[in-house]
């Protein structure tokens, strides 16, 4: 499988070590369009030597434009900023933009900017193989998840060569509904921020009880790490394993009771809401 890469930032990098790491192999060669230097430069310094160690094709260039003559592709990773999608397709020409765009184009596209629905990448690309993605940051060290979302006409072999791409990167979740995708994007898109200012916050209330800053964010880094483990590897729900850490009357029980009272739900739920009304304001351009 051909993948090309438009866009060569950190979520497609993370994407591009996952292919490159994963057995057996799912990918035979990659293309990436990268405008950036410093970027390119790190590509070629890092993924592109350690892609053609393993004998798949990597191919490097700085404008699509450039790339003209790309042959063979199988796969578009959409990888730019939602405000930068109308200058790609605006330099799509030539044979290329034959092979991958209109009626008889062969290759399938896949998303992953955010807010922007398939049906306005459909328009854009002129055919209806779309599959929109909202990964999240742990990606970069292959524990992220991805919520996917195929558009009417994708075939189940592009859904799974979708899924062996995002899960080479963590976990995938399919999403039947694509207005749900905002959902998504305001639950693990956005979640990563919460757990770190989660950490601020538990840092910052250890040293007003004494402890020094690096004590307290140690302590709240392992805690967040541990409780995160032994959850993901407990067949437990997240409310039982609360329940067996606190103890009627006991320091745990005053803590939770002090967050309830605070409205500790209403402000998780008021913050995803708020997450997703922004992504649907972004899908329509706002």
């Amino acid at each position: 499988m051909h993948i090309l890469f438009i866009g060569g930032g950190n979520m497609a990098q993370a994407l591009i070590g996952g292919l490159v790491q994963a057995q057996p192999r799912i990918v035979d060669s990659l293309t990436v369009i990268e405008p950036f230097e410093a970027t390119r430069k790190t590509l070629a310094n890092g993924l592109q030597i350690k892609a053609q160690s393993k004998g798949i094709v990597f191919n490097l260039f700085e404008s699509l434009q450039v790339a003209q003559k790309t042959a063979g592709v199988s796969l578009v990773v959409l990888g730019v900023k939602p405000q930068q999608i109308n200058e790609v397709f605006a330099e799509l020409r030539g044979s290329l933009r034959d092979q991958l765009c209109g009626g008889s184009a062969q290759a399938a596209w896949l998303s992953i900017a955010a807010g922007i629905s398939t049906a306005s990448l459909q328009q854009q690309i002129g055919h209806g193989r779309v599959i929109r993605a909202m990964p999240n940051t742990p990606a970069l060290i292959q524990e992220g998840v991805t919520g996917l979302f195929a558009a009417d006409g994708v075939s189940p072999v592009t859904k799974d060569q979708a899924q062996s791409i995002m899960q080479a990167a963590g976990q995938v979740v399919w999403i039947e509904d694509e207005s749900l995708m905002d959902a998504v994007t305001a639950l693990s898109g956005s979640g990563p921020a919460y757990v770190f200012r989660f950490v601020e916050a538990l840092t910052a209330a250890g040293q007003s009880l004494g402890l020094s800053a690096d004590q307290a964010l140690a302590l709240a880094k392992q805690t967040v790490k541990g409780a995160a483990l032994l959850m993901d590897q407990s067949t437990e729900q997240p409310s039982v394993l609360r329940e067996r850490v606190t103890s009627r009357g006991g320091t745990t029980a005053a803590a939770l009771a002090s967050l309830d009272q605070s409205g500790f739900d209403e402000v998780i739920s008021k913050a995803l809401k708020a997450a997703r009304d922004r992504g649907v304001e972004m899908g329509k351009g706002a």
